[in-house]
């Protein structure tokens, strides 16, 4: 069973970092709370990770490469094609309930490669996720945690209960979250298109 870990945001305990890290580093799988619902989130440079997200979520298609989760702009850019125009829109939606995406580049960690070479990308509100990914020095790859019987999992306490079993770590702020979807949108080839409407407003787009 896995670790239930209650901490707090801003600014992030040092030495939670350093165990939620250290799980991440040790190809672990952990919950983390993303502003809009849970993910299931782990190193993406790890493969042994990716094979234990694909057990949890056996319905992600498996020609679609898990989201990335990172800590700024820079980083998405390091990865993906991120042109004058994309920056300045991504700038005014990072961080937030957005989920962008984009054409991956060769600096794509190679466990989410796949033939169609374009991958979603987010950076979180919460300043805790964002250190994660910092600390850990590179993105995490995450995917939604599947609703419970009675909907989305709103609490800490409630993915500790149903998941704990799948996961090496819940890291819990001890608020509840809306329990919905990311604003899905495609910037490819130079046009903003809304994919999925979601927790992030459109009308200023």
């Amino acid at each position: 069973m896995g670790e239930h870990l209650y901490t707090y945001d801003d600014p992030p305990n040092e030495r939670h970092l350093d165990q939620i890290v250290g799980w991440l580093e040790r190809d672990g799988v952990v919950a983390l709370p993303t502003g809009t619902n849970w993910a299931f989130a782990a190193s993406a440079t790890s493969k042994k990770a990716e094979k234990r997200l694909r057990r949890l979520k056996p319905e992600h298609p498996k020609d679609r490469p898990f989201a990335l989760l990172c800590s700024d702009i820079a980083m998405a850019a390091s990865m993906t094609y991120v042109d004058g125009a994309a920056y300045r829109r991504l700038r005014r939606l990072w961080p937030g309930p957005y989920t962008v995406l984009l054409k991956a580049n060769h600096e794509l960690p190679r466990v989410l490669r796949t033939k169609r070479a374009v991958v979603g990308v987010r950076i979180p509100e919460e300043a805790l996720v964002r250190t994660i990914v910092e600390r850990l020095g590179g993105p995490l790859m995450v995917s939604t945690i599947p609703d419970g019987p009675s909907g989305p999992y709103r609490m800490g306490y409630e993915v500790q209960e149903a998941l704990s079993h799948g996961v090496d770590l819940v890291v819990d702020l001890g608020t509840e979250l809306p329990g919905t979807e990311t604003t899905v949108l495609s910037m490819l080839d130079g046009l903003v298109e809304v994919v999925r409407e979601g927790a992030g407003p459109i009308d200023a787009l």
